[in-house]
């Protein structure tokens, strides 16, 4: 357990204004005048007794023109705030992998029990490993290593506040966007730990692979291969499905020439799901052997979908909407301008872009098959209105901006949130959009910071089609934004193929749609999600779903339930032993099945590390402006963060207002002398 630390010194000074001072200065003068009066100024005589009474009178004068006063103090609360100091330290396997775990502690002992750092900051500790936590314990255990996501929290939390950062690592990551580029506000200061020795090793760094195949045709694989070493040496790269090569060639690789990108033709010639190895021949000297190894799978189909684009001028909206479309292999977009030649039974699933009165024909032939329609500032909303009845729009000259929120309650199909709301926003005529058919809302419209109720991407049915509508252009910019912030095009290509596939299919919609990965390691856990809709195609959140797992090597088979996770259903399954597994997914009375499959590796991704990666370190504290620090001169390195006049503290001031008095006391002391006189009054048969 680490130590609980104070944020701020406090003084607190009490004073009051001087006019409140003064009233009560009158209400002294008063309440002595109004009781001198009744009892000195009549009296002939002096008196004991009077003077008791005028006593007890001038108290409750005094204390109700008090109460009608209501004097009040001001209390001042100077508060001295120190900087924070975050101190994040990697809790992944990989730290015991490159013998770190031992300086890792001794490293945090060290910050815990130097007292210059703990009497400057206020320090706070978090562990990292694929999720952020505050420190409890260090184990080291975690499967998983994502720094990004540590870095964006901490810069989230601390957005406005000058934090320093001590990220103690071995700088590996297995998970997110590479972190030695991030750009936060606060200043990082990575403290290397573990074996930062340089060992001869060749690595398999990355494997592209579609995730579909035509069946009799070919697909490629792009595999890259990197080299760490002082000599030229000699490798093999082979390809296995199950325990057969598919592929071999042999690399020469040095230190002039120490990486290579290879790219290999795979025939397809069986339908389902297939799963492959790639591997490279270990050297003689080489150490680490885990990351010589990649798994990949890929489904083999017989058929392709044929989409056919239409629009009345070219714009770049039709070569990313293609392109997007097209990253699935099972797919084929011909892009047409209205008027020219094509044959629309070739196609499985027409786009209208921007449709005007020349669409007129095209609208007429493709009234029984399903389609997409995109409008934007060109669309002819006086022709769409007319030519189908599904929705309308009013009529207007004026263009609007339109940002997307996404509808996490759309239940058609299964969708994921690509962060919409921080994309840039759509173009399209301003009105109010309407529908005369059922519909369900995948996006609504945002204007300006107002979410409406009105749909940006909708879905909706007729007699004998379904369809979809997107009310805005420049979709291009959504796709460059997705490769902007998340260094690729799939989650905008993974979403748009989403309304490609439920649009282009002319079978009955499953009830049961399955969102899991196909390949998943040993010490990972498995989500199965699964959306499931009533014959209405509305989320039913009262079904019950199963889950039926088997292992197909030992045939063992185990059942488990779904449970509801807002509208989708959740299995996570934990602690799988490596093989290939086939599982079906049914309601509790087996009226709608869904089968599935995937494989599970035995591979710990963080056994790949066997030494520090000080290089993506150094550049993050150089992205940072801070500094990279060895755990040796780690006294020294904290001595000038201690006297970095850039981390101050912070004297903070506070008023508050408080009664001077208890109304309730002062309240009870005058019914008391009230009551007192009164009753001295009586027995002297002064009343």
């Amino acid at each position: 357990m680490y130590p609980k630390l104070y944020n701020y010194k406090s003084v607190i000074t009490l004073q009051t204004n001087m006019s409140t001072t003064i009233y009560i200065l009158l209400a002294v003068f008063g309440a002595f005048i109004i009781a001198a009066l009744l009892y000195v100024y009549r009296k002939k005589k002096k008196q004991k007794l009077p003077f008791v009474l005028f006593l007890l009178r001038f108290l409750s004068v005094f204390g109700i023109l008090l109460l009608l006063i209501n004097p009040v103090w001001e209390k001042q609360k100077l508060s001295i705030e120190k900087p924070k100091l975050l101190v994040a330290v990697d809790n992944s396997s990989s730290i015991k992998y490159v013998k770190g775990d031992k300086q890792t502690l001794e490293v945090v002992e060290k910050i815990k029990n130097n007292i210059k750092l703990q009497e400057k900051f206020n320090v706070k500790y978090y562990s990292f490993g694929e999720n952020v936590r505050p420190i409890d314990s260090l184990d080291f255990t975690e499967n998983q290593t994502n720094p990004t996501q540590l870095l964006k929290e901490l810069s989230t939390i601390y957005d406005k506040t000058n934090a320093p950062l001590l990220l103690l690592t071995d700088g590996n990551q297995t998970k997110g966007i590479s972190y030695e580029y991030f750009n936060g506000n606060n200043t990082i200061y990575p403290i290397v730990v573990g074996d930062t020795t340089r060992y001869q090793d060749i690595e398999l760094t990355q494997l592209n692979v579609n995730n579909y195949a035509f069946l009799d045709n070919k697909f490629p694989v792009e595999v890259f291969v990197n080299y760490t070493g002082n000599k030229a040496i000699t490798s093999q790269l082979s390809i296995y499905k199950q325990k057969q090569r598919v592929y071999s060639k042999k690399l020469l690789l040095s230190p002039d020439k120490s990486s290579e990108n290879i790219t290999i033709l795979l025939p397809a010639n069986q339908v389902g799901q297939h799963y492959y190895s790639a591997k490279l021949s270990p050297l003689n000297a080489e150490k680490n052997i885990q990351n010589n190894k990649t798994d990949f799978s890929i489904e083999v189909v017989d058929q392709q979908t044929k989409v056919l684009l239409l629009s009345s001028f070219y714009h770049p909206d039709l070569g990313a909407i293609k392109n997007s479309i097209e990253s699935n292999k099972q797919r084929k977009v011909s892009i047409a301008i209205v008027g020219e030649k094509y044959k629309l039974s070739d196609y499985q699933l027409v786009i209208f872009y921007q449709p005007t009165n020349a669409f007129q024909n095209v609208f007429e032939e493709t009234k029984n098959k399903n389609h997409i329609i995109i409008t934007g500032t060109k669309t002819d909303w006086a022709f769409l209105n007319k030519v189908q009845n599904s929705f309308n729009k009013n009529l207007t000259t004026q263009d609007e901006n339109y940002q997307a929120t996404y509808n996490a309650s759309f239940s058609e199909f299964v969708t994921t949130d690509i962060d919409f709301q921080n994309l840039p926003p759509l173009r399209d005529k301003f009105g109010k959009v309407s529908f005369d058919v059922a519909y369900q809302t995948i996006l609504f419209q945002k204007i300006g910071s107002t979410t409406t109720s009105s749909p940006l991407l909708a879905t909706y049915k007729n007699a004998t089609t379904k369809n979809v509508v997107l009310f805005g252009e420049n979709l291009w910019r959504w796709r460059m934004m997705s490769k902007i912030e998340e260094r690729s095009f799939n989650p905008f290509d993974e979403f748009w193929n989403g309304l490609i596939q439920y649009t282009a299919t002319t079978k009955k919609a499953k009830q049961i749609h399955l969102d899991y990965k196909k390949i998943r390691f040993s010490n990972q856990e498995q989500l199965i999600s699964a959306s499931y809709v009533d014959q209405n195609y509305k989320v039913d959140k009262k079904a019950s779903l199963w889950l039926i797992l088997t292992h197909n090597k030992s045939k063992t088979t185990e059942k488990f339930p779904f449970a509801l996770a807002g509208n989708k259903y959740e299995v996570k399954l934990s602690n799988l032993k490596n093989g290939n597994y086939s599982f079906k997914v049914q309601t509790a009375d087996a009226t709608q099945t869904v089968l599935g499959n995937f494989k599970v590796l035995n591979y710990n991704i963080e056994q790949q590390f066997i030494t520090a990666n000080k290089t993506k370190l150094e550049k993050l504290a150089q992205q940072t402006k801070g500094k990279m620090i060895y755990p040796n001169a780690l006294e020294k390195h904290i001595n000038e963060i201690v006297n970095n006049k850039n981390y101050k503290s912070i004297q903070k001031s506070e008023k508050e207002s408080e009664a001077l008095i208890d109304w309730r006391w002062l309240l009870g002391i005058i019914l008391l002398s009230l009551s007192t006189e009164w009753f001295i009054r009586k027995y002297r048969g002064l009343i």
